[in-house]
């Protein structure tokens, strides 16, 4: 599937056109991966005209964990990162939900430095029309990967690198080779950790089960605004704890969350259906009570999201 693109990119400080965002071979982020990056969602309101990118503001705290912990010293603030993706969103006159890419990395210099005297650093920010591999309606096959999930002291999760990927890459390529869709990682002492690009949630007799921080897992946006929103909207207890690979079989759900798609249900575990092998009553509900929120229909959940063509508006920038 060849992916969407768009009219322009923000490259270290300017926007081009798509073709012309490119960087040197040499760059560390080219040759060894060396970049920390944030995936976002922004969802299109026809009613009210807007762009509303979710919940900006953590996204943008964790990017601000990941520089610190690989000791990236950017020539951007990430306030300046900010208004970057706000602007390249309203000159690429968007009116569909989309996906953004926020990324910082490491160019050329010192194999393994990180002052600002020995290693260049950049950033470049990308967005494209949003595209569903699989639907919450559809739902998805999973096994039990063979590859572990990395774990903290060797290329800790927390950190959101493209490095790390490579991980989640070997399991999503076996899971598929099998006959799979998905593949759920454990951690290197046999407790669920997460999906290749996905956190990991159960549904066990009326209450959400998530996979704590401390299981190897991201923390994900989409997985902390779910657990809030099952508290809050679905009157739902959310507890974070181990778990066991065996409690995905006897779940009575299984549902996968992300950024980029929300809510995805999980019809079977290695064979096994979970519940009845269809999408459950949780996450049928929650899937479109997100897309409400992230459209801006849910009033009580407007600090989350950001309305991208007011806030250009507001800061003089006119899109071409």
């Amino acid at each position: 599937m060849k992916e969407e693109r768009a009219d322009y990119i923000w490259l270290n400080g300017r926007t081009v056109a798509w073709d012309e965002a490119t960087l040197h071979v040499h760059t560390q982020c080219v040759l060894g991966g060396l970049n920390v990056y944030e995936g976002l969602k922004a969802y299109w309101s026809p009613e009210q005209d807007e762009l509303f990118v979710f919940r900006f503001d953590a996204h943008m705290r964790r990017l601000s964990n990941s520089l610190k912990m690989i000791r990236m010293t950017l020539p951007y603030s990430l306030a300046e990162l900010q208004q970057a993706t706000v602007e390249l969103l309203a000159r690429n006159r968007f009116r569909q939900s989309v996906s953004i890419r926020i990324v910082c990395y490491f160019g050329e210099g010192v194999l393994f430095g990180y002052l600002p005297e020995e290693i260049e650093t950049g950033a470049f920010i990308y967005a494209t029309p949003r595209t569903d591999a699989a639907s919450c309606a559809d739902g998805v096959h999973c096994c039990v990967s063979s590859w572990h999930r990395i774990s903290d002291t060797t290329a800790p999760p927390r950190i959101k690198a493209g490095a790390n990927y490579h991980n989640v890459r070997l399991a999503h390529v076996q899971a598929r080779v099998d006959g799979y869709e998905e593949p759920i990682l454990l951690n290197e002492h046999g407790k669920v950790a997460e999906g290749t690009t996905r956190n990991v949630t159960l549904v066990c007799g009326g209450k959400l089960i998530v996979p704590e921080t401390s299981s190897g897992i991201l923390e994900g946006i989409m997985r902390a605004s779910i657990m809030e929103l099952a508290r809050a909207e679905l009157n739902l207890e959310a507890i974070e704890r181990t778990v066991d690979r065996t409690e995905l079989y006897t779940a009575d759900e299984v549902f996968l969350t992300s950024s980029s798609q929300e809510v995805l249900p999980v019809l079977s575990v290695d064979r096994i259906p979970v519940g009845d092998g269809r999408p459950g009553p949780v996450s049928q509900a929650l899937y479109p009570l997100m897309l409400e929120v992230g459209a801006g229909r849910q009033p009580r959940y407007r600090a989350w999201l950001t309305p991208v063509y007011q806030r250009s508006h507001e800061a003089g920038s006119k899109p071409l």
